[in-house]
């Protein structure tokens, strides 16, 4: 799941980086994926216009049990 999405990200000209972050119980491990960049027109060119519309692999769905539809921004400052 992790190394499906470096190239596509690496290949968008304002990606900056990116991180997973992990928690486990006794039945699921649960991640979020935090993905920096340049600036807004650079998510553009990665998601598309619909920008908040969450994108997904064919692979996912070989790992994700939940498929929300929207993601959400926020900035760094």
């Amino acid at each position: 799941m992790i190394h499906c999405v470096q190239p596509d990200y690496k290949k968008t000209e304002g990606f900056v980086n990116h991180m997973f972050l992990k928690r486990s119980d006794n039945i699921f491990a649960y991640f979020k994926l935090i993905t920096f960049w340049e600036n807004l027109e650079a998510i553009k060119n990665f998601a598309g216009e619909d920008f908040e519309k969450a994108k997904y692999y064919d692979e996912d769905k070989n790992y994700l049990i939940e498929f929300p539809e929207k993601v959400t921004h926020f900035e760094v400052f």
